[in-house]
């Protein structure tokens, strides 16, 4: 995360994009998923002007107190979601001033599983001192090169380099450091490590992983496809060397310019934006065996965060926020399904349930129905590039404009194949959405109908409820 707050991140990160720091190509295949990781942040997001205090950390801890917190921190954090591996942050006065008691909790950690050390500049993408960025990384590397638990990311987020300057000066931490291993060493990409083949292609830094990070407020899509796109192009065709030491989304209820959100079920294709980041980016880890790193595992006080601590010290406890979340975090690391595509969509005006009736004649109206557990008000949402085609579970059917232009003319049902008219826009609308068809442009509508067979419709685009959907879990 960043001291920019989100606005100030999609800014710069639409600024990078313009510059071209993104280098489009096709990943390779790949397999770093031994990274199974959740990042431990400061309350103050880790771009502190002074020592970091991870969440459960404070001034007055020692080097024994600082182990008993990080063996509760870690070891819950490892037990709730199968991680093997924790990103600690450190900066210039963590490690000139904390340090006896901060390895405290590095220590606890390494006894655990893995540990990514990752360099914070205050400000500016970059050390404001060199020489002092020097002695702290010397200081690290002499406590930590030979236990191969340690991993040392050299500089999070490094957009105030240029590619050359960046590149220069990974080099040169190298030739200071050649006594550790180069795969325990990782290379953010360029900018807000958006841009990894811009690190991997230079040959003198062969041999190291690389780092991706990915935010649903880097761009603005509304579908799962153009996300899972969007973290492909930033990887390239570095896949092979690549770790996400960043991603995430809301796990709790909370807003964003000026909107509220429920918390968010990723178990299902709901339609939200955040939905459509968090399931893109984790399918495409998976689909890439690109190892993760969740943002934050624990952060005091942030909506992102997938626990939340209670208690200090050895009464210290962490509670899973968002259980659909670790599902999609798991099914990044390659575990388990993911959830479900399987989906009930209910109208905000009427209440009533889009239904498929029964009816199993191509062209029959989509209906309205009041709540039940059959088949024929469940639905199928499938991937179809950037759009969505929704089949019926009961009649096998699909969504369908049916051509139809006319304000208030039926949604139909139809046999499945590759016209627009199946094809549909999911619109984000806060906890709701729209959606909209290819073919005819209008959204569908409830009318207003609440009795039960009563036809959905089709309409222009308004500001009505009717045009308002929930999606929400078959069960």
């Amino acid at each position: 995360m960043s001291i920019f707050g989100r606005t100030g991140r999609v800014l710069l990160a639409a600024a990078l994009a313009l510059t071209g720091a993104v280098v489009a190509q096709q990943p390779a295949q790949a397999d770093t998923t031994a990274f199974r990781g959740v990042n431990w942040a400061d309350q103050r997001d880790n771009f502190v002007n002074g020592v970091l205090y991870v969440s459960g950390l404070g001034s007055a801890d020692t080097y024994s107190s600082a182990s008993v917190v990080a063996d509760r921190v870690v070891g819950q954090l490892y037990s709730i979601t199968g991680a093997n591996t924790v990103r600690m942050p450190i900066n210039e006065p963590t490690v000139t001033g904390y340090w006896n008691t901060y390895t405290g909790a590095i220590d606890q950690a390494l006894t655990k599983g893995k540990v990514i050390l990752a360099y914070w500049a205050y400000s500016g993408g970059r050390p404001g001192n060199t020489a002092a960025y020097d002695r702290m990384w010397d200081t690290v590397v002499a406590k930590y090169a030979g236990n191969s638990n340690a991993y040392f990311e050299i500089i999070n987020e490094p957009y105030g380099y240029s590619t050359t300057d960046l590149n220069n000066m990974y080099s040169t931490w190298l030739a200071r450091h050649s006594d550790v291993p180069r795969g325990r060493i990782i290379l953010d990409g360029a900018g807000l490590a958006q841009n990894v083949p811009a690190v991997g292609q230079d040959s003198r830094l062969n041999d190291t992983l690389l780092a991706v990070h990915d935010y649903s407020f880097f761009a603005g899509f509304e579908d799962e496809t153009s996300w899972a796109n969007h973290i492909a192009s930033s990887i390239g065709g570095y896949a092979s060397r690549t770790v996400a030491t960043e991603w995430g989304g809301p796990m709790g209820p909370g807003s964003k310019n000026g909107v509220s959100y429920d918390t968010i079920d990723y178990n299902i294709p709901s339609g939200s934006f955040f939905a459509d980041y968090l399931r893109g980016v984790s399918g495409k880890l998976r689909e890439l065996g690109v190892g993760s790193v969740y943002w934050p595992g624990l952060r005091d006080g942030d909506w992102y965060s997938l626990t939340k601590r209670s208690g200090s010290g050895s009464n210290l406890n962490l509670t899973l926020t968002n259980p659909s979340g670790l599902n999609r975090l798991q099914y990044a690391w390659g575990i388990g399904t993911g959830g479900s595509t399987t989906v009930r969509i209910v109208n905000a005006a009427t209440g009533r349930y889009a239904d498929g009736l029964g009816r199993t004649t191509a062209g029959s109206d989509v209906g309205q129905g009041s709540a039940a557990t059959g088949p024929n008000q469940q639905w199928v949402v499938e991937n179809a590039g950037t759009y969505v085609r929704i089949r019926n579970v009961g009649t096998g059917l699909y969504f369908d404009g049916m051509g139809r232009t006319a304000n208030g003319s039926a949604a139909g049902q139809y046999t499945g194949g590759t016209s627009a008219n199946q094809q549909w826009t999911v619109v984000t609308d806060a906890n709701n959405v729209r959606l909209r068809n290819r073919a005819t442009g209008l959204y569908l509508d409830g009318m207003g109908r609440t009795a039960n067979g009563a036809s959905a419709g089709q309409y222009g685009d308004s500001t009505s409820a009717n045009q308002r959907w929930k999606i929400v879990a078959a069960s």
